[in-house]
């Protein structure tokens, strides 16, 4: 069988907080694993921030932390990690220049657990990642950081997000999810890069590489691979780098594109 390898993002692609996985996209790629293709979890994520309602399908291959972390079936083929001094700079400047940092290690999250700056949005989103991660989401300050390889930071009334521009944008990749997070990743790393790391590993050819996102962390990802599809809930700017285009993430899209490239 000539073995194909689709790449699915997380959030806005497969799943959505508040609304999980649809039905009709968990058998879908239940059914890819079934006709001998491989999907790959592929998202900004770090590993500890990866849900185990997330791999229901049956994911055996991942790429997580923006393409910080590879692991193929129970192996871990690739893992970057910052220099701890670097991960304290990147945190001290996060709440400088006014932000509630998120930084995003492998085995642990570190948040902090109160600020009285946070709007309800920016609480509720710690607080998710509290209770998802558990024990596993560590009160900054608490405990020295560890397998560190990338950080966000929670947007704050009169935050100065130039400013962390400004400053780390020549060694990170820069992304605003919404006004809610800015995420840091640090160059040259992201998804196609991990994603042409993998296909070596695996033998499979380019030609046979297939992608699902539908925000700009993704963009590197969607115009790497051979056929990059944009969720029809994906940013409209996110639209003009990609050739194809599916229903919304709830809408059967990813069902939809699926049987469209007869892959189900």
């Amino acid at each position: 069988m000539n073995t194909k390898i689709i790449f699915f993002d997380i959030d806005g692609t497969i799943y959505k907080y508040n609304e999980g996985m649809p039905n009709d996209t968990l058998e879908s790629i239940i059914k890819l694993k079934q006709k001998g293709h491989i999907p790959v979890l592929c998202t900004g994520r770090t590993k500890v921030m990866i849900y185990d309602e997330f791999l229901k399908p049956g994911f055996e291959y991942i790429i997580a932390g923006s393409g910080t972390y590879i692991q193929s079936k129970d192996n871990v083929d690739f893992f970057y990690k910052l220099d701890n001094d670097e991960v304290e700079h990147v945190a001290d400047a996060f709440k400088r220049y006014g932000f509630s940092p998120v930084i995003e290690g492998r085995d642990n999250l570190f948040v902090e657990f109160e600020n009285e700056s946070r709007t309800p949005r920016g609480n509720k989103i710690i607080a998710n990642y509290r209770k998802n991660i558990g024990d596993k989401c560590i009160d900054i300050g608490s405990n020295p950081f560890e397998n560190v390889s990338k950080a966000s930071g929670v947007f704050m009334p009169g935050c100065d997000m130039n400013g962390m521009i400004k400053e780390f944008s020549d060694d990170y990749s820069i992304i605003n999810h919404n006004n809610d997070l800015l995420e840091l990743v640090p160059k040259p790393y992201n998804k196609a890069k991990a994603i042409e790391k993998l296909i070596a590993n695996l033998g499979i050819s380019h030609e046979n590489t297939y992608a699902f996102g539908d925000s700009f962390n993704d963009l590197e990802m969607l115009t790497y691979v051979k056929y990059g599809i944009c969720m029809g809930n994906s940013d409209e700017e996110l639209f003009q780098y990609t050739q194809y285009r599916t229903e919304d993430y709830n809408k059967f899209g990813i069902t939809n594109a699926l049987k469209r490239f007869n892959l189900i």
